[in-house]
């Protein structure tokens, strides 16, 4: 039987040279001390891992999880360093000093797959060692699984983090003072609840939000709006719709009556941890920082996403993946898989979700969270129906796409430019850049 709160013991740092080339990046490592059996017969293999979470939650239950797999596995040692594999990978691979795996974001992963820089894991997952597609189908929801694969069938990733992009988390204390007895299930009680919260004294803000194009498409498209022209080959945008327009205007009106401020990069989050603002809408990946800025001063609940007049909210998944870089040994590249394997299997992803509240990556894990989500209601409101999942097309400009649309999204919200013209602009700039007119 398994129990809800697994306990991974945490790994003691040591300090290890790294290459000049990323010597700003940190040097931090996580190594186990467990020793070899007596009369082990084989050489143990030593592998790096590089993934970007540096600091809070996330960063002590990467070192939790590299340490355990160390004490059961000693046949293998993992040193982790918490370097962005996606902003350090290819310049360290073309130094010849890149990590044996690295968490990535699907935006670097072509131009690594030119370079020859990253392993195609499709034999590693037919071999030995690999997974057979009934366990598959257990460990990954569709479009978990889908989002792993390049339009070729090739796969250079395996699923490790996803988050979903729209929960509302608020100040219960607040809410109470406000006359507010239940929290908001239509994004019209979200903007009216704000409005009560913003009466109650200058001091306080209903919502405090850095704008954000991503969840500004998770309401359009609950509100049964288009995005794409298309829903497969997603090379064009189609923001010019009523539903597009809706949620611009709203957005928009929150700004203009007060009931939302506007902040920049993480800002929201110390907002709220004065008291002095009643509600965020954050990714579920932000709620062990929301929860840090709150401190303990007041209660903080969470409530899923509107589901808008689809009758469902649609959440964008995102959140970085495994990838095995094309150095090392034979040795050290099976090394790599096993880890890798490990890392994404729901028994060990399971702490990773319950510690950082990320998703569920398929049926298996999430029946494994079950009596998690029942015992912990903010976290269990980052959770939706996967049908409903929706990940970005797999298009080496996307990112860049979305960079330049945020621009004229940015002017209307602060009333520069009318919705109109924002959504005409944000199509024609996201379109340009999907068809490859313009690159990023």
């Amino acid at each position: 039987m398994r129990s809800t709160h697994r306990t991974i013991g945490m790994a003691s740092a040591s300090g290890v040279a790294l290459c000049t080339l990323l010597s700003a990046c940190g040097t931090t490592t996580t190594t186990s001390a467990a020793a070899k059996p007596v009369g082990h017969k084989h050489r143990v293999v030593h592998i790096t891992y590089w993934a970007g979470h540096s600091s809070g939650a996330l960063y002590q239950a990467v070192k939790a999880e590299v340490r355990q797999f160390n004490l059961t596995h000693p046949d293998i040692q993992v040193t982790f360093h918490p370097i962005g594999a996606s902003h350090h990978g290819l310049a360290a691979f073309e130094a010849g000093q890149a990590p044996n795996v690295g968490m990535l974001s699907e935006w670097i992963v072509p131009q690594l797959i030119h370079a020859g820089a990253i392993v195609k894991l499709n034999p590693w997952m037919r071999g030995p060692n690999g997974l057979t597609e009934a366990q598959i189908k257990k460990f990954y929801c569709p479009v978990v699984w889908n989002d792993m694969k390049e339009p070729n069938g090739a796969q250079y990733l395996m699923p490790l983090e996803k988050k979903s992009l729209v929960v509302t988390y608020y100040n219960r204390s607040l809410f109470k003072r406000a006359g507010i007895t239940s929290p908001p299930k239509t994004w019209a009680q979200v903007g009216q609840d704000a409005g009560e919260i913003a009466a109650l004294s200058p001091k306080y803000h209903g919502i405090a939000w850095t704008p954000s194009l991503r969840q500004y498409l998770d309401i359009v498209k609950a509100d049964g709006g288009k995005i794409f022209a298309t829903k497969t080959h997603r090379t064009r945008f189609a923001l010019n719709n009523p539903q597009a327009k809706a949620a611009l205007t709203m957005l928009r009106s929150w700004v203009k009556n007060g009931r939302m401020i506007l902040t920049s990069g993480y800002q929201y989050q110390l907002d709220f941890g004065t008291g002095d603002i009643g509600m965020l809408i954050d990714a579920s990946a932000g709620y062990t920082y929301d929860k840090g800025s709150v401190g303990g001063k007041f209660v903080m609940g969470g409530v899923p996403a509107p589901s808008g007049s689809s009758g469902h909210p649609y959440q964008y998944i995102n959140g970085a993946s495994l990838a095995m870089f094309n150095i090392g040994t034979k040795a050290q590249k099976q090394a790599s898989w096993t880890f890798i394997k490990w890392l994404s299997s729901p028994s060990t992803n399971v702490y990773w979700d319950e510690h950082t509240n990320y998703l569920p990556l398929g049926p298996e894990e999430y029946t494994m969270m079950k009596s998690f989500y029942k015992a912990h209601p903010a976290e269990a409101a980052s959770f939706s129906n996967p049908r409903y999942w929706w990940y970005k097309p797999r298009n080496a400009n996307y990112e860049a796409a979305k960079a330049q649309m945020e621009s004229p999204y940015a002017k209307a919200l602060n009333g520069q430019i009318s919705v109109s013209a924002a959504l005409a602009q944000m199509t024609k700039i996201g379109t340009n850049y999907l068809t490859g007119k313009v690159k990023g």
